[in-house]
Order: C-alpha cells, then sequence, then structure tokens
C-alpha cells in the first residue's frame, strides 16, 4: 500500500472525540472537528440500543462526523485511530502489544478494517506490561522519539488523568507505570469529607509555598497521613481553600513522582499549561536544571500526528 497524500488521525478517547484530516508530509492540519462523544459515552449508547453490532454502531458514528470534517471526494485519505477505539468498549478490541516496543512503533499491532461507504480504518492496539497497560499514550511516546535518540535512557513523563511514566533505553521504551493522579484529585476535591476545605482558583506563584509544601510531604511518602491535615488546617487554623487546592495537588504529584528520587536519569516532562508549570515545580524541588528536559509547545502538539504518522508509513511498506 502506498503512503497515501493525507490521512485522517481519529483521537477517541474515553471523554472526548476528535478528528483531523492531516497532510502526510507536513503533519499540518487541513480540517478539524471535535465532540464530547468519547469512547464510554458512545459504548453505552451502542448498549442501550439492539439494532446494530458493536463495530457498526461505532462505523456509523465515525461516518456521520467524517461528513463534518469536509474531506475532498478524490481524497485517499484513510483513518488512523489509535487510543480507545480498539479497547473492548471501543469498536474492535485488539490484543496489546508487549513491553518493551521500539521507537519506529513497528512493535505495535495494527489491524486494516475495510469499509465501503467510509475511509478504511487502521485501528492501532495498546501495549501491556505484566501488571500494567497503556492505549494512547504509546503513539505520544513514538511521536516524541525523534527528541529522546540523542539521550541513552531517561523516563518519558506524560501527566494527565492516569499520568505515564515511560522508561527507555538505547532506541526502545523498556517499560512503564500509570498513576491515577489526576482522576484521584478530581474524586477528592469533588467528592471526599475534603471538598468543603477547598476551592479552586487559577494558578499564581502565591500558591507556589502551598503546592511545593504539598510535594515535599508526597515526596517523603507522607501522602496518606497528610490528607486529613487539609480538613483539620481548615478547622483549627482556618487555612484558605486556595492555599488547600494546591497543597492537595502538591501532595498527589509529590506521591506520583517519589521513584524518580531513586533514579540518577533525566526527565522528560511531556505538559502544557498548567501541568507542565506544575510538574516541573515538583521535579525541580530535587532534580537539577540539566536533568529535566520540557517540551516545546509545538513539538507536544505534533507527538500524536508523528506517531500515527509512524505507524501508517509501517502498515504501509
Amino acid at each position: 500500500m502506498k503512503t497515501p497524500n493525507t490521512f485522517i488521525s481519529c483521537d477517541w478517547g474515553t471523554s472526548n472525540f476528535r478528528l483531523r484530516l492531516i497532510n502526510t508530509e507536513t503533519l499540518d492540519v487541513l480540517s478539524e472537528h471535535t465532540t464530547d462523544m468519547g469512547i464510554k459515552k458512545c459504548f453505552l449508547q451502542f448498549k442501550s440500543q439492539s439494532e446494530l453490532g458493536q463495530d457498526q454502531f461505532f462505523a456509523a458514528y465515525l461516518k456521520e462526523q467524517l461528513k463534518i470534517l469536509n474531506i475532498p471526494e478524490d481524497d485517499d485519505s484513510l483513518i488512523v485511530a489509535s487510543g480507545m477505539l480498539s479497547s473492548s468498549i471501543g469498536m474492535k478490541e485488539l490484543n496489546y502489544a508487549t513491553i518493551p516496543f521500539s521507537f519506529d512503533g513497528m512493535d505495535l499491532r495494527s489491524e486494516l478494517i475495510a469499509f465501503d461507504s467510509m475511509p478504511d480504518v487502521l485501528l492501532v492496539s495498546g501495549v501491556c506490561s505484566e501488571a500494567d497497560v497503556m492505549r494512547g499514550e504509546e503513539i505520544q511516546a513514538v511521536g516524541l522519539a525523534e527528541e529522546l535518540t540523542v539521550h541513552k535512557s531517561g523516563t518519558l513523563l506524560l501527566p494527565g488523568t492516569h499520568s505515564k511514566h515511560i522508561r527507555f533505553e538505547k532506541g526502545n521504551f523498556k517499560g512503564f507505570t500509570t498513576f491515577m493522579t489526576g482522576e484521584l484529585f478530581e474524586i477528592i476535591s469533588k467528592h471526599s469529607i475534603l471538598s468543603a476545605s477547598l476551592e479552586p482558583a487559577q494558578w499564581s506563584p502565591a500558591y507556589q509555598h502551598s503546592f511545593l509544601s504539598g510535594v515535599e510531604k508526597g515526596l517523603a511518602n507522607q501522602c496518606m497521613p497528610s490528607l486529613f491535615s487539609i480538613r483539620a488546617n481548615t478547622l483549627l487554623n482556618d487555612s484558605p481553600g486556595h492555599d488547600n487546592y494546591f497543597y492537595l495537588s502538591g501532595l498527589l504529584i509529590g506521591a506520583e513522582i517519589t521513584n524518580l528520587q531513586r533514579r540518577d536519569e533525566t526527565v522528560f516532562l511531556a505538559a502544557s499549561g498548567i501541568y507542565n508549570t506544575l510538574y516541573k515545580l515538583a521535579l525541580a524541588s530535587f532534580l537539577p536544571t540539566e536533568k529535566i528536559i520540557c517540551f516545546e509547545e509545538r513539538i507536544l502538539e505534533k507527538a500524536l500526528l508523528k506517531g500515527q504518522k509512524k505507524i501508517l508509513e509501517t502498515y504501509a511498506e
């Protein structure tokens, strides 16, 4: 199969859906369409009906969204879909590829699903170790591999709802660990007894002391005994809700990155916005500046697309 001039990037996560028509050579976005129809929501809608099979139901939604993308009639694009679409609650479940996997992505599993009335779908698997799984982050890692090749080893840190720490060495991703940092923050801040002591706020340097105090406790493996102190400080010392909010964030992030203290290696931070600010502060509390490499926004924006392009080119060979 010849590598097409354009391809359709499908980024279908648990909570959101995004399609982009991509120039294969330059990775420029030619058109884009997003919705809040994540995999989880779409799967629940599938379960509430009986007319279509699971693969047909997801394909039908995909077909409708492609109309909005305004793809030229003579376009020969196919859809490259990584992430949750290949999960048990997606279009078709693919078995995980196993760790380790190479920087070029050739070890990942993929399957072409042909359609008569819409572009074919190149479905890409996730990756598993003996005790962990991921779907989607491995494509970002492959897309960032070019930035990692000049380094013999290190850890690629991908913050988020389920943060991933992916260890690499000599052109291969050797292992990874998942941390439920973002999800725990959401649950604790909204659904626990601590929620009454927390008040969300936009980040300001004024909160740095509270945040780093939390990081210090987290790094010292004091996360569990420190959680209720947020409530106690509110009752006994009238601790401000905004400060508590960032203290909790620091506590959880510190607990996440505590193992990085024991490894003398460079950490590559793939994060933007507030994640970049907070994780960089937390890492800098124990790592020298030269051991922290933060990717520029333009590199992060292209990471998924670069990874999908590598998979497309591998399949086309």
